[in-house]
């Protein structure tokens, strides 16, 4: 009798598949590559005599500090390519030998797993240029599905929590499933603009912090059910229209952002989001010898000209962006962070991608899906797969006071 497990995914993962060579850029450059033990083993035995003096040649062991998943990796060529990519693109491996000798990493890549309370949940990196158009590009409402898979069936796994489990008692984990239905419910209502979502947002993480702070952990649905019913009214329409808008501490922060980026250099995989940068900064004319009040014009302007317009009728791709960010970062209780500091690291990579959109859109004159898609999954390579970079950025973010409401509320609204 075959094995089999509870997965749990958003729709998209069952549309999923490689288009090789048609992709407008590859996975097989600027990465660190592991190979498992299994993997390694059958290249060992392999008699593919095209393949074998490459296989010997650029499969390494790991003689320190190996596992059963990082026994070996591949040694990338001096650009950052990996040796079997041929010209077209394609796998050499994958090409001669067939998808099952391919290592773990590149097999299930761009797909990774979540376990919650012994549920698999499959989600999906937008590093991936067909998946984030798969992601954003949906015009309706993020379902999920929940089935069941074999359970030989190999996974990345990247987090695993048990909500049940005693030490979470009184801790806000114990209701992960409860605020994971309010915020992905509220990202996904389409009565308020995506911008008065997040301060909705914002506005009721802080209130659970302050719950946190002062161990009322059981307060925890009266307060969702107080948002719900806020919500449900309208009552925070006319707070949330008197938010003042203010492009030049905007602009401020987002630069001290992406400086701070550029200051820590970038793998050979970045190159798509350096030209993203390169034309941002093209298309709202910031130099060191620019004046902040011209950038914040030409700012200003690409807004209302080119990217409020075209967003109008898109907010769903960010709506997307979002949705799908808070169901594979099991947000806002998995990091060792509090809940309200979850929501500034949501707050940035969202502000980051809308301030370089908007300058993109002005070097373009015009914005587009294809602009979006090529931003977000460079994005991707070069800023969400770097974790200590985000991590540092975070932290200086806090050290510089910006960790409040106020300051979010600056970032999110135009």
């Amino acid at each position: 009798m075959v094995k089999t497990r509870v997965v749990l995914m958003p729709q998209y993962m069952g549309k999923f598949q490689c288009i090789g060579s048609k992709c407008e850029d590859n996975c097989c450059y600027g990465w660190k590559v592991n190979i498992d033990n299994k993997t390694y083993k059958k290249y060992r035995k392999s008699n593919e005599s095209s393949l074998k003096f490459l296989l010997n040649l650029n499969i390494k062991r790991n003689r320190s500090n190996a596992s059963p998943e990082n026994y070996a990796k591949i040694k990338m060529k001096q650009n950052g390519d990996c040796p079997f990519l041929e010209e077209d693109k394609l796998c050499k491996i994958h090409k001669e030998l067939g998808p099952e000798f391919l290592s773990k990493v590149c097999r299930i890549y761009p797909k990774f797993t979540n376990i919650v309370n012994e549920v698999y949940e499959e989600s999906a990196t937008l590093s991936c240029p067909e998946m984030a158009r798969l992601v954003l590009l949906n015009r309706d409402i993020m379902e999920f599905d929940e089935l069941e898979e074999s359970a030989d069936i190999d996974n990345n796994i990247m987090r695993q929590i048990n909500i049940n489990d005693i030490r979470y008692s009184n801790k806000v984990k114990k209701y992960f499933w409860e605020l994971r239905i309010f915020i992905i419910t509220l990202l996904q209502n389409r009565k308020y603009s995506i911008t008065n979502r997040l301060i909705i947002l914002g506005l009721f993480l802080k209130k659970l912090q302050e719950c946190v702070n002062s161990e009322k952990i059981k307060i925890v649905p009266s307060i969702i059910q107080e948002y719900n019913n806020i919500i449900e009214s309208g009552d925070l329409e006319k707070y949330l229209d008197s938010i003042p808008v203010n492009l030049s501490i905007q602009m401020e922060l987002m630069k001290e952002f992406n400086d701070h980026r550029f200051s820590t250099g970038f793998s050979q995989n970045a190159r798509p989001y350096i030209n993203c940068v390169t034309e941002f900064l093209s298309g709202i004319e910031y130099t060191d010898k620019a004046k902040i009040e011209d950038i914040v014009k030409l700012y200003g302007e690409a807004y209302l000209n080119i990217y409020e317009p075209f967003m109008k009728d898109h907010e769903y791709i960010l709506e997307n962006l979002l949705v799908n960010y808070v169901f594979n970062q099991l947000f806002p209780i998995e990091s060792k962070w509090g809940v309200f500091d979850d929501y500034m690291r949501l707050v940035i990579y969202y502000s980051l991608i809308k301030m370089l959109l908007i300058g993109m859109s002005a070097y373009n004159e015009k914005l587009d899906e294809r602009l979006i898609i090529r931003l977000v999954y460079s994005f991707s390579r070069a800023v969400e797969h770097n974790n200590v970079f985000f991590n540092n950025t975070f932290e200086l973010f806090k050290q510089n006071g910006y960790n409040t409401m106020a300051y979010m509320a600056i970032l999110i609204k135009n």
